[in-house]
């Protein structure tokens, strides 16, 4: 008798692969990316909620200038660092916005308290070396308050420290002819500086002339907390 062994099954057993679902990764990765805008956009709006002027987010250091003022000294911008710094861009030959801005802003420098003051500078940067020595131009910034500063310097230092703060300027011929009959156009932006070197908030020249909100963001600014 022939004794049959046992059939061994041949048929194929599912093999056991790796299966890698993209579409679930594809939704993690839409989760997060969503989830990470959210909570960028959202800190924005927060840190723009608190203060009158357009905060800059994130926070970056501010270009070091490195320019000449009274005597011709060179002023550089970290010298100022552990104050409070507004400063904008504009001529002494201005006609209306740069005098007003300026005004504005001893208006806001004396709306301050005098221990506050200590902790704040404000610079007036011209664009026009041609006719702004440092003498003429400190002379001009002093006229709205004995503290302000006035920086010039060469055509490429004033034209790195413009480009750096994202502002412009254009001289414009005079019907005369003359050199010196001219006048320069120029962005009309007031930017402040934290303690610590960093780009915070951008007014526009309307902004400026709102002296209890202007005061209000130095204020804020004067009491976050040190950073490290």
């Amino acid at each position: 008798m022939n004794v049959l062994s046992p059939k061994t099954d041949t048929a194929a057993r599912p093999s056991r692969r790796r299966f890698f679902d993209w579409r679930a990764l594809v939704v993690v990765v839409v989760l997060v990316v969503a989830v990470g805008l959210s909570l960028l956009l959202g800190g924005r709006h927060q840190a723009q909620q608190s203060f009158f002027g357009m905060r800059l987010f994130p926070l970056k250091a501010a270009y070091d200038f490195d320019l000449r003022g009274s005597g011709s000294q060179s002023v550089r911008l970290d010298q100022l660092h552990g104050k409070v710094v507004l400063f904008l861009f504009g001529f002494t030959h201005c006609g209306n916005i740069c005098p007003t801005s300026l005004t504005n802003l001893a208006q806001v420098y004396q709306a301050l308290a005098p221990e506050e003051r200590k902790e704040v500078q404000v610079v007036f940067i011209s664009v026009d070396p041609g006719r702004d020595s440092p003498q003429t131009l400190q002379q001009y910034a002093t006229s709205f308050d004995p503290s302000f500063i006035g920086l010039t310097g060469s055509k490429q230092a004033i034209d790195q420290t413009v480009q750096a703060y994202g502002a412009s300027y254009q001289f414009v011929p005079g019907s005369s002819g003359a050199p010196n009959d001219y006048s320069v156009n120029h962005s009309a932006y007031a930017y402040l500086i934290n303690r610590w070197g960093q780009l915070e908030l951008l007014y526009d020249n309307e902004k400026l002339a709102d002296i209890d909100r202007m005061v209000a963001d130095i204020r804020a600014v004067l009491r976050e907390p040190v950073r490290r």
